[in-house]
């Protein structure tokens, strides 16, 4: 096609458009608006999600890399003893974790708590005492322990709520009643929750 051919098939075309009636216009605009709306939004959605694929993988990487090299840094403790140490100093991360140590108070219930376990809360309102134990360990193990725990001292169990990383029950001796709350956070603490109301 050649240039004058563009321009006249333009100029016949022109007249044309002062021909299509004012709606029509009216409405080709709210839809090309309406279209423009809808890619800004699915720009801003797009954006929004990128990001928080973003934010998702700088906040494991830390505790990937940690443990890549706690992982490392075992393998040579079984080839040169004391490296751990040694590297403490330099990186403080790689410094073997201290237990929890617990809060002030005591403990309660009739089932002694978990081994590894820290009391990490207590609080007393009139005579109801509220316990939470918190560490690293086996959420089946601990469910057993106190499951079998509480029925070898004779308590009849009444579970309220169950799910994967959380048990809500209710045991009850006689006049007696203990509410335990098994729950695993994110990270794998699991936390043990023993409210209780003395005599």
């Amino acid at each position: 096609m050649n240039k004058f051919g563009l321009l006249g098939y333009a100029a016949a075309f022109a007249p044309r458009l002062f021909e299509v009636r004012r709606s029509t216009w009216i409405a080709a605009g709210v839809g090309f608006l309406v279209l423009l709306v809808l890619m800004l939004w699915a720009a801003v959605a797009l954006v929004g999600a990128l990001w928080g694929q973003a934010r998702n993988l700088s906040d494991a990487t830390p505790d990937v890399v940690r443990d890549a090299t706690r992982a490392a840094v075992g393998q040579v403790e079984v080839i040169v003893p004391g490296v751990r140490e040694k590297l403490g100093e330099i990186v403080p991360a790689l410094k073997a974790e201290q237990p929890p140590r617990d809060v002030s108070g005591t403990d309660v219930g009739p089932v002694a708590r978990y081994p590894g376990l820290a009391r990490a809360f207590w609080h007393r309102e009139w005579r109801e005492i509220t316990v939470r134990y918190e560490g690293a360990a086996d959420y089946a193990a601990v469910l057993d322990h106190y499951v079998s725990g509480f029925a070898a001292q004779a308590y009849r169990q009444n579970v309220l709520s169950a799910a994967p990383d959380e048990e809500r029950h209710e045991y009850i001796k006689d006049a007696d009643r203990v509410g335990f709350i098994l729950a695993k956070d994110p990270k794998g603490v699991v936390k043990v929750t023993i409210v209780t109301v003395l005599p």
